[in-house]
Formats: C-alpha cells, sequence, structure tokens
C-alpha cells in the first residue's frame, strides 16, 4: 500500500477556506496531513467547518493584518511543536483598472495581500518550521505576463515568486526548501469574477489554452502536494506552473 504523501505531517495553509485553497486543504487531508486553515468570511468558515470537523482547525484570520498573522503563529503553536509545510495562499485582485487610473487605495488593497501578507505569513511562520520543512508560496503567471488592467496583481504575484528563491537562500542550510505555483485560468470564485460570470469569456480564455479548458483546483493542489512532500526533495526555489502551457507556447 503506497504510503500517503504528508502522513504525520502538519500544515499551515492560508486561505483555505474556497477555491484553490480550499482544494490544497483537502489534498492535505487525503494524504495523512493535520492542517491549520484561515477564511475571512463568516458562511465559508462555518461550511468549511461542518465539512472537515476536527481534522482541520479553521481560524477566522486575515492574512493581510499583523495581528492575524500573529493569531495564526499562536494557533500553530498550540496545535504542534512544530510546522512541517506552509502554504501561502491568500491573495486577490480588483476590477480591471489602468495603470493611470489606480488609487492608493486598490493599490493597497491588493498589496497589502498578496505581498505584504505573503511575506510577514512566511516571516512569522518561519521560526516555526522543523528542520526540512517546505515552503509553497501561491504566486500566478499573472507574474510574468504584463496583462493590461491588472499592474498591481501582476507585480505582487512576480514578487511572490521572487520571494520563493530569497526564502530558499535564507532557509536553505536548515534543509528547508521555499518553491512557487502559479497557476493559469482556474475555475474558481475568483476566475468567475474576472470573466463577469460570462461563459463566452470563459471559453475565449479556454482557446487561449493549449489544452483547450480551464484548469481544476485539484490540479493546482495536485502540484502543491508535489512540493510539499518528500516526492520533491531536491527542488527548491523554483516556479512550478500550471496553467496548461498557457504561458510556455
Amino acid at each position: 500500500m503506497t504510503r500517503a504523501l504528508l502522513a504525520g505531517q502538519f500544515a499551515v495553509v492560508t486561505a483555505g477556506t474556497s477555491g484553490i485553497g480550499r482544494a490544497i486543504v483537502e489534498r492535505f487531508l487525503a494524504e495523512g496531513a493535520d492542517v491549520l486553515t484561515t477564511g475571512l468570511t463568516a458562511a465559508r468558515i462555518a461550511d468549511a467547518r461542518a465539512a472537515w470537523g476536527d481534522r482541520v482547525r479553521v481560524l477566522h484570520a486575515d492574512a493581510s493584518s499583523l495581528d492575524g498573522l500573529d493569531e495564526l503563529a499562536a494557533a500553530a503553536r498550540e496545535r504542534s511543536p512544530g510546522v512541517d509545510v506552509l502554504v501561502a495562499n491568500a491573495g486577490r485582485d480588483v476590477a480591471a483598472t489602468l495603470i493611470a487610473e489606480t488609487d492608493a487605495t486598490a493599490f493597497d488593497h491588493v498589496s497589502d495581500l498578496n505581498f505584504r501578507g505573503t511575506f510577514f505569513t512566511a516571516q512569522r511562520i518561519a521560526p516555526l518550521l522543523n528542520d526540512h520543512a517546505r515552503i509553497v508560496l501561491v504566486s500566478s503567471i499573472a507574474g510574468t505576463n504584463g496583462g493590461p488592467g491588472h499592474a498591481v496583481y501582476n507585480a505582487t504575484k512576480a514578487a511572490v515568486r521572487s520571494l520563493a528563491r530569497t526564502l530558499t537562500a535564507e532557509l536553505g542550510e536548515r534543509g528547508i526548501r521555499a518553491n512557487a505555483v502559479s497557476p493559469g485560468p482556474t475555475a474558481t470564485a475568483g476566475f468567475d469574477q474576472f470573466t463577469g460570470g460570462s461563459e463566452a469569456v470563459a471559453a475565449a480564455v479556454a482557446e487561449m489554452v493549449p489544452l483547450r479548458r480551464i484548469g481544476r483546483p485539484e490540479e493546482v493542489a495536485a502540484a502543491v502536494a508535489f512540493l510539499a512532500s518528500a516526492e520533491s526533495s531536491f527542488v527548491a526555489g523554483v516556479e512550478l506552473v500550471v496553467d496548461g502551457g498557457m504561458s510556455q507556447v
């Protein structure tokens, strides 16, 4: 019988109550991990708690808030003596806005969670990481494609990808590996927001993907599980792109 990839491991996953984050939590559970995750909306938190029971602790915390991240670190200490896997997944965008029309409020709204939040999530959890722990940062192919109207989102996701390199350089002597996963178009509420719920727009996006379809959250979660496990034991500082070839060919 094949041993679960994360059996006996303790994982912290931010923004794990919906979309890609939820798929990651559920894949980690299937692989034998004990999971602590965060959520923001009461309805999603209640739904996740009902679905997972005691197998997952779901903390109401905002990954863009230092107080929220301190609460996350305290909850991690309470749950386990050390963290084996950290997945910094929290992120967001706003409606398409050209650079000339982007105000400071919109800039801060996106950057505070996508990069500042990711940076300080890693900072707060790093002292709790066991030797040979794994960090997976969720970036995006938007970090390289420069799509118009999403300058702040694109730039913050590029920064997240860069952060995986520096974390590996700084923590590698402890055997800790940091990598980034960069999804392409994936069937989530965020993608529905991007398309405005239009099937025609979604179909047009799918036509831009060599595999001619939109990705599934479970496919991104599979890539994260690989990077979070010993199966990727000599993979560090890389970006694993999960986009059906959209940014590659």
